[in-house]
């Protein structure tokens, strides 16, 4: 299925004050391409660097567990072929993957989270002992969260979520940024192709297919030749980095408990990787 990917967009229940109105800023930075993208909020939240390296620190602590049980496992080594953080903030943004894939991911090869059905138990923690070893409470899995302070991450996590949520709901609505999806819709018209705004290209119900058509291909294609010509990557991610550069100096002091929640897992992830 086409699926619009916003990475760490996830809602949350953190009550400090958002983003209020940056100052205004000059002409926005070209940019026609956003797999590179960095955003000042990016700090604060798990990127998908940050994410691979927890990943693999996950998985040495649960080789690690498993071994001790008995029930030795080896995790199949990680590709790196994960979207890059803020690869599609903004709606499909790489013609090459536009003309094969239409809206759709591509397929990734990387390996499946699940276990063998042999070793799930001992993952989950649905039993007391193996081999007359008791099993760390919550299964092997259990036991990696706590060693990389998961839990306690997830809740540091919820201010820099609904800022990073923030940013975007208001950076849609700047000025600047409004103009430039007016021109980008403009843009499509003359292709052929009627939308509003990239969201509604990205999200239309015909390209819902399990696999891209002709059509859906030839749409996603000038969606992003629009988004170049009209510069709305540049223009957008600009206006909202301005937005969270203003969050986050009027939540400085709130946000140094997510900043060090973040380096101390990606730091116990690299350590237990290291092992």
């Amino acid at each position: 299925m086409a699926v619009l990917l916003l990475p760490l967009l996830s809602a949350c229940s953190a009550g400090t004050a958002g983003p209020g109105e940056p100052p205004g800023r000059t002409a926005a930075r070209s940019l026609t391409d956003s797999k590179a993208l960095e955003l000042p909020l990016d700090e604060y939240l798990l990127t998908t660097a940050d994410a691979g390296v927890l990943a693999r620190g996950r998985d040495s602590i649960m080789q690690r567990c498993l071994n001790g049980l008995g029930a030795p496992y080896t995790p199949k080594a990680r590709g790196n072929t994960d979207i890059e953080t803020n690869e599609r903030r903004y709606g499909l943004a790489d013609a090459e993957l536009a003309k094969q894939h239409g809206y759709h991911v591509p397929d990734m090869d990387k390996r499946a989270e699940d276990y063998p059905s042999s070793v799930m138990p001992l993952v989950t923690g649905e039993v007391p002992t193996y081999n007359g070893v008791a099993v760390p409470q919550g299964g092997c899995i259990g036991e990696a969260q706590r060693e990389l302070h998961e839990v306690e991450l997830q809740d540091a996590l919820n201010l820099p979520h609904k800022l990073n949520m923030e940013s975007y709901a208001k950076s849609q609505k700047a000025p600047a940024v409004v103009k430039a999806t007016e021109e980008w819709s403009n843009c499509m018209k003359e292709s052929g192709h009627a939308y509003p705004d990239p969201l509604a290209a990205i999200n239309d119900k015909e390209f819902s297919a399990a696999t891209p058509g002709p059509h859906e291909k030839e749409v996603a294609l000038a969606d992003v030749l629009c988004k170049q010509k009209v510069n709305l990557i540049g223009i957008w991610s600009d206006a909202e980095s301005e937005y969270q550069k203003f969050a986050i100096e009027a939540n400085k002091s709130t946000l140094a408990a997510p900043l060090a929640a973040k380096q101390k897992t990606v730091a116990a992830a690299k350590a237990a990787a290291a092992q």
